[in-house]
């Protein structure tokens, strides 16, 4: 029976005469994150300038250092792929991540994206010119072709393809058709939640199907209505935005149902979170030289793949390879494990495809271009258990509520402030980042279920605090 429930069956006890004994909160909060592992995943071009934004903006590193690893995903594109296993030699996996930072509003997630994306708007910007370049080509060849005499033509010059890395666009026939015409592409949103909703759509079945197919790398073809079809055999496809927690709330209720949802798309998502760091006035620059490596290592990795004659498909050495069978191994039991829900056996499930791109992006930082070296592996490996408490504190929230409103509300009653308040007090101000009435309504029972506050008798609207807050221990931030 909970404080409450002990008060009201007391009828004889009036509230303004005895107050029961508050209960703590700590089952409320939830495990810090680890913080990201400097100096043993990313190579020190990446991590130096992470580190150094990071810090000057005062975000989680771990949140510039994934953006970073989805852009240098994106330039390897189509052009280099890992087969895991060399006794299933069928299965490969491209370089393509799918990262959705999870992070309220006001978080300087549009300066994250720019940041980590800055070196591939610029290899845009040179492609650019190469199909104008390419395109005023193509016309003085169709205008040559077509003042030739019918009888003495060749063959009539072909439109050039557009060469594109970045695409802003996320519809499914805007990147069909720019997949048809390059071996990968990156498509970016700051809000991925619009992106969410057309995935939610019962009419968007095949907007699904296509994403899907994308991730994995099998052949698709787009019809559509009025230019026909586009068939993609092998489309790669980077996904790289964010998304606030309650739009995501809703895609991973619908995950953990049985239906559409149930699809495992939401799985394939790289997610990550964290709060903004304390912020202090005084704050160390961003070197220039930081931000100039980064991009030039991006860039050189993009023209170095697309100067080989052919994708290749790297493989593990054989120390690495023997590790990888480890792996397999501890990670097929997990997902057998009977506590576990379907979901989560279904993200499980893309753990071991996720941590062959990890290593393929990772390797290929660090020079590895034909073999994929065990410290890779185990880079890529560390690097996957650090994500998953992530995945674990974003799903939790969608399922029971953010408990950080709660905590920060008790907090402040323990300070002495407020006495007293209403529920459209709460979110009329914006107490303790409470934004509606509905979370609003879903704090303060929480609060009231552990005796912080209990309605006032004289008034249906109002909470009294508990005067005995002060006597439990200190809520930790």
């Amino acid at each position: 029976m909970s404080a409450l429930d002990a008060l009201k069956a007391a009828p004889e006890v009036q509230a303004t005469e005895v107050w029961p004994e508050p209960e703590p909160l700590e089952s409320l909060g939830e495990a810090p994150l680890r913080e990201f592992p400097r100096g043993a995943i990313l190579p020190p071009e990446l991590e130096d300038y992470a580190l150094a934004f990071a810090d000057r903006l005062r975000v989680p590193l771990g949140v510039v250092a994934m953006a970073q690893l989805c852009a240098a995903s994106a330039v390897v594109g189509g052009r280099a792929f890992v087969a895991p296993d060399v006794d299933n030699p069928g299965w490969r996996e491209s370089s393509a991540l799918w990262v959705a930072g999870v992070m309220d509003v006001s978080t300087k997630k549009t300066p994250i994206l720019n940041a980590a994306l800055r070196p591939l708007h610029e290899i845009e910007a040179e492609l650019r010119e190469d199909n104008r370049r390419a395109l005023e080509a193509y016309e003085a060849e169709l205008d040559a072709w077509a003042g030739q005499k019918r009888g003495e033509r060749g063959p009539k010059p072909q439109k050039p393809p557009q060469a594109r890395l970045l695409a802003s666009d996320c519809t499914r026939e805007a990147l069909a058709d720019l997949l048809t015409q390059n071996p990968g592409l990156l498509a970016f949103q700051d809000e991925l939640a619009g992106l969410f909703r057309e995935w939610r759509r019962e009419d968007r079945g095949s907007e699904r199907a296509f994403y899907l197919a994308a991730y994995s790398g099998s052949p698709v073809n787009v019809d559509r209505v009025v230019r026909g079809s586009s068939y993609i055999e092998r489309p790669v496809l980077t996904l790289l935005g964010f998304v606030q927690p309650g739009p995501f709330r809703e895609m991973v209720r619908e995950a953990l149902e049985e239906g559409s949802g149930a699809d495992g798309l939401l799985q394939r998502f790289v997610l990550v979170t964290g709060e903004p760091l304390e912020w202090v006035e005084e704050r160390p620059p961003v070197p220039l030289a930081l931000a100039v490596r980064y991009a030039n290592t991006l860039k050189g990795l993009y023209n170095l793949v697309r100067a080989w004659p052919a994708p290749r498909t790297l493989a593990f050495d054989a120390e690495a390879q023997a590790l990888w069978y480890r792996w397999e191994s501890q990670t097929e039991r997990a997902i057998r494990h009977p506590d576990h829900s379907t979901a989560w056996r279904a993200y499980l499930g893309k753990r071991l495809g996720l941590t062959a791109r990890l290593a393929l992006v990772l390797g290929l930082l660090r020079g590895e271009y034909e073999r994929l070296s065990v410290t890779t592996l185990k880079r890529a490996i560390a690097l996957v258990l650090w994500l998953e408490p992530h995945a674990r504190r974003v799903w939790a929230r969608a399922l029971t509520g953010d408990t950080g409103p709660v905590l920060k509300l008790a907090r402040k009653l323990q300070a002495g402030e407020p006495e007293g308040f209403t529920l459209r007090e709460l979110y009329r101000r914006g107490v303790a980042g409470i934004a509606t009435a509905a979370e609003a309504r879903r704090v303060v029972e929480a609060l009231a279920e552990a005796g912080w506050v209990l309605p006032d008798p004289q008034d249906r609207h109002r909470y009294r605090v508990n005067p005995r807050v002060r006597e439990v221990s200190r809520v930790r931030p």
